[in-house]
């Protein structure tokens, strides 16, 4: 089926709008009418105060003019508004703007005057060391180590940004309106799931490949077991805490927790390295946890292993997910590998008859110690009592450490019958769990989102996807003019005489 490319475009235009009719929470009266909301409202009757989440929907919008202009006189284009971030950090990440005529990327912060950069201590915060663009509604006066470029938003605004005020509530302005469909949607639209899936996987192994690559990099610098133990280590450690676990693991080497004789002592030099070992003479401790404490710190003392600087994140993590359950977890694996974890690996590729029987093997593997399966930390407990790590966990480090690991042909003992075996079990893996960048593709490339429920069927569908979005839509600041992949089958432009 071939379609002109004003045809997609006027297509894609009707896909906006659906998306956008999503957000209608209430009707526009006929002589254009409108009622102020009681409290919390968006905005104030004379629309001179607005609140910082109705901003967010203004700039994300971009209900701007053409041509805007800094406070400090640098002119302002946006190619991409950025995406709006829900977790900390910046308002909106990966933007792309041009400033003074040259290509700037980072991240957008929105305030409601320029003093809150300040009161709210992002000059202190290095989350926000990649800003950009500082958007606010009222510039109060200039303030130090504010970002350069700040742009007043009421002064910048389309006339028409008043209809934003009938046609959308704040409190539920739809996740489907924060991240648009692009170019490319109508495409995905008019494809059938099964060839959806071809492409995906495809890209999926693409991306297992490159995994496996990264893997033989390391390995090829270091020995293949310290390669596989930073990489597990770093996996443990999920987004909130993976720089640390891999920090831990590349200052604490195999070659010296290999010299550990006992369960005990290897779980006293981790955790005694990692600074998560509690002084019983200053805390409260679980009482079941009290001795087990005190003999860690007495081994930790006796083997003299060093204490490593480690900042971890505890705030985000759940409960379930904390440090100290993965870094349980990370003992136990160790000690299953005796300290030579490709070997361990390698073992089970040897073993397996087939790709369904190998992820059967490394799902099935015990990562628990017992004594924490009831504990967050040392001094909180966990109801009721739970693995170390869930399936999903487990999932995710088999495709994304141990399977790409096996295809490393640079290893001792790498086989070609061991990669096929990986890469087969890899492409049969199930689906895993959801994250921010998928859903981010999702509403990027299939209409409607929940199209993927249909789509992403098996693990390699999923990372093929994130594959995509990640080297079309963020590496190309999601312009969507200058990605082939939009673009595919569109007539080239005539080139210039």
């Amino acid at each position: 089926m071939s379609t002109t490319e004003s045809g997609i475009d006027h297509i894609n235009q009707r896909l906006q709008k659906l998306y956008q009719a999503f957000a209608s929470c209430r009707p526009v009266a006929a002589d254009g009418a409108f009622s102020v909301h009681e409290p919390p409202a968006a905005w104030n009757t004379d629309h001179t105060a607005f609140s910082e989440h109705f901003l967010q929907i203004l700039w994300n919008e971009r209900y701007l003019l053409d041509a805007l202009c800094c406070q400090n006189g640098s002119s302002l284009q946006i190619i991409h508004q950025g995406d709006w971030n829900v977790a900390a950090g910046p308002d909106f990440r990966d933007a792309a703007l041009i400033i003074n005529g040259k290509l700037v990327r980072g991240d957008v912060e929105i305030h409601q005057r320029t003093s809150d950069w300040l009161r709210h201590g992002h000059h202190l915060d290095p989350l926000y060391a990649n800003v950009v663009l500082h958007a606010v509604w009222e510039d109060d006066g200039p303030v130090d180590r504010t970002p350069s470029n700040v742009l007043v938003l009421q002064d910048s605004l389309n006339p028409a940004w008043k209809l934003l005020l009938h046609e959308v509530e704040n409190i539920c302005y739809p996740y489907a309106r924060q991240l648009p469909p692009g170019k490319c949607a109508i495409r995905w639209a008019l494809t059938d799931d099964v060839k959806i899936q071809e492409v995906l996987a495809a890209a999926g192994l693409a991306r297992f490949e490159a995994k496996t690559a990264r893997f033989a990099r390391q390995a090829a610098a270091q020995p293949p077991d310290q390669t596989l133990y930073e990489f597990t280590f770093e996996s443990l450690g999920y987004k909130n805490n993976k720089d640390a676990f891999r920090r831990l693991a590349t200052e604490l080497p195999l070659e010296q927790l290999r010299h550990f004789e006992t369960e005990e002592d290897l779980e006293a030099a981790l955790f005694g390295a990692a600074g998560l070992l509690p002084d019983s003479t200053m805390q409260t401790l679980l009482p079941e946890m009290e001795d087990r404490a005190q003999n860690l710190w007495h081994r930790w003392w006796t083997i003299g292993a060093p204490k490593i600087a480690i900042s971890w994140n505890h705030a985000s993590a759940r409960p379930l997910n904390s440090p100290c359950r993965r870094l349980a977890a990370g003992v136990k694996w160790l000690r299953l590998t005796e300290f030579q974890p490709m070997r361990w690996l390698q073992k089970f590729a040897v073993m397996a008859q087939s790709p369904r029987l190998l992820l059967e093997v490394l799902y099935q593997t015990d990562y628990d110690l017992p004594h924490w399966r009831g504990c967050q930390n040392f001094q909180t407990a966990v109801k009721p009592e739970a693995a170390l790590l869930g399936h999903q966990r487990i999932a995710d480090i088999i495709a994304n450490v141990f399977l790409p690991a096996l295809c490393a042909s640079n290893i001792a003992g790498y086989t070609e019958e061991a990669a096929s075996l990986a890469k087969a079990a890899f492409l049969m893996m199930p689906p895993m769990q959801g994250n921010r960048s998928l859903t981010e593709a999702a509403h990027r490339f299939l209409t409607p989102p929940s199209r993927s429920k249909e789509v992403l069927k098996r693990a390699s569908h999923q990372q093929g996807l994130l594959d995509i979005y990640h080297n079309f839509c963020q590496n190309l600041g999601h312009d969507c003019s200058k990605c082939p992949f939009a673009n595919i089958g569109q007539p080239s432009p005539p080139k210039q005489p």
